[in-house]
């Protein structure tokens, strides 16, 4: 009877045990289910196509979705997890678009490329963005919509925006009462919260102020207002790009003007002398507008960020703080943007000095070859591709720097493109250009570790393989004539000073 006892009481735990388990994977299959992009990339056969998206619309941080390659008949399919709607981007070479989705949804597209429509862009080249079949009640259709009368009632007001002019408000006023009448049948509150900050940015480039006395005629149009309307006692949406663009715009300097007043001095002793992030909040509690704890947190880290860079202020217990928060916050989505406040104000990966981000890449024969194989010589990279014009003119202007000191500095050129067989073609086809290739291949790590934004781009690095510039100068001009932009006059430098 004893064993038989042991036996139920066992089973019963494996049972619940089980249940919890099931529970749980069911709860994760639900908050993050597959999302599909797919279709067609006109002219873009076997290129990579980037997807990615912002940790944050604080810091504006690159995350990094994933890769794939477009097939020879200019098809593709992209499926990954993803738990809430939000903004994606989508790169081909240094060409880019984005969209909204959402976790679950299916979204077949076309990608093109308009000369004519990118003609003079140099580094926000554009691709165009086509859904083959769309529901007029998705929310990229409906936000289209919107975003095209909003286009339109800017436009025609144009000078009055620029100028500042309050006489735009009663204007505002009717543009908003009549959106917000149409999205009372709106799919979303995506698309709702989309409409609704978008027309409080509006309002809020109007140079408003809390008592509104630059117009003498009582305007409701304050900072006081708008606080009221739109942020007060609202939910933060941290993934809502226009709610952020309000209130990064709204408080950009309103911690360092509270401690241009003297209510304000324990707020600058909470930074400078503290350096306490709890302190802080205590200091902030007496402002009435920072009553909701969460709101007053996020107001207090994004404050931080914007005095960083402020000699009145301590670097150092700032960043202190931000740490602080970004271990101890009770709110994920604070946690996630004070990680990524404070990697961008301790990021010193790249600065002079500092070791070179090794990497191991392949050359023209299959070779596995590691930066550490170059230390002795001075090391000029540049971050180049096939498809991109700048890159192959700098790299005539490259062959005569290395002829003339290749001796004494190293010169590789890694390729950026999605096959390394585009680049053994390049190479075979310019076969003067005989200093180093590799291929970035599936390290494309490597080109945010370097903050590759545009091509070409150029490291240069000493015998130890650490960085004496990232960017470095570009291969232009003679060390007689030197620039900015020139990389010669150092070269020169170097050579005469063995």
């Amino acid at each position: 009877m004893q064993y038989k006892m042991i036996f139920r009481v066992v089973l019963t735990m494996l049972k619940k045990s089980f249940l919890f388990f099931f529970i749980l994977f069911i709860t994760n299959q639900l908050s993050a289910s597959k999302t599909v992009i797919k279709g067609f990339a006109k002219s873009f056969g076997d290129q990579e196509l980037s997807v990615f998206t912002y940790t944050d619309y604080i810091t504006y941080n690159k995350k990094n979705i994933g890769y794939i390659t477009i097939n020879k008949d200019e098809t593709f399919n992209f499926e990954f997890e993803h738990t809430e709607t939000t903004a994606i981007y989508l790169k081909i070479e240094d060409k880019t678009t984005w969209f909204y989705i959402e976790p679950g949804k299916v979204y077949n597209i076309s990608l093109s490329y308009n000369e004519e429509f990118n003609k003079g862009r140099i580094y926000d080249k554009q691709l165009s963005l086509k859904f083959n079949f769309p529901a007029p009640n998705e929310l990229n259709q409906e936000i289209k919509k919107y975003n095209q009368k909003y286009d339109a009632f800017f436009d025609e007001n144009y000078l009055l925006f620029v100028k500042r002019n309050r006489s735009v408000e009663p204007k505002i006023k009717a543009f908003k009462t009549k959106m917000i009448k149409e999205i009372e049948n709106a799919s979303s509150d995506f698309v709702k919260n989309h409409i609704i900050y978008s027309i409080a940015q509006l309002e809020n480039s109007i140079n408003v102020s809390f008592d509104d006395k630059a117009t003498g005629k009582n305007s409701k149009n304050t900072k006081a207002n708008l606080y009221l309307e739109y942020l007060n006692n609202k939910p933060i949406l941290y993934n809502n790009k226009e709610y952020m663009m309000l209130f990064t715009d709204f408080f950009k300097t309103e911690l360092k003007d509270l401690t241009l007043q003297m209510s304000g001095l324990d707020v600058i002793k909470a930074i400078n002398e503290k350096g306490n992030f709890k302190a802080l909040l205590t200091s902030l509690n007496k402002y009435p507008f920072l009553e909701e704890e969460e709101f007053k947190q996020l107001f207090a880290l994004y404050s931080l960020y914007t005095i960083s860079g402020d000699k009145y202020f301590k670097r150092a217990n700032i960043i202190a703080m931000i740490n602080e928060q970004k271990t101890t916050s009770k709110y994920p989505q604070q946690k996630i943007i004070a990680e990524e406040i404070y990697r961008l104000l301790t990021q010193k990966k790249l600065d002079k000095g500092n070791k070179a981000i090794d990497f191991n890449l392949y050359n023209q024969n299959n070779e596995l070859v590691s930066l550490n194989s170059f230390k002795g010589k001075h090391l000029y990279i540049n971050f180049w591709a096939t498809w991109n014009i700048p890159s192959q003119k700098e790299m005539k202007l490259m062959e005569g720097l290395y002829k003339k000191y290749g001796n004494s500095i190293e010169f590789l050129s890694i390729c950026t493109d999605n096959n390394i067989e585009k680049m053994n073609t390049f190479i075979k086809k310019n076969p003067s250009y005989t200093w180093k290739f590799l291929h970035v291949g599936k390290s494309q790590k490597l080109l945010d570790d370097y903050n590759v934004a545009t091509l070409p781009f150029y490291v240069f690095l000493d015998e130890k393989l650490n960085i004496i510039s990232s960017p470095a100068a570009r291969p232009g001009g003679t060390a007689e004539r030197a620039t900015e932009e020139n990389i010669e006059k150092e070269f020169y430098d170097i050579v005469n000073k063995k």
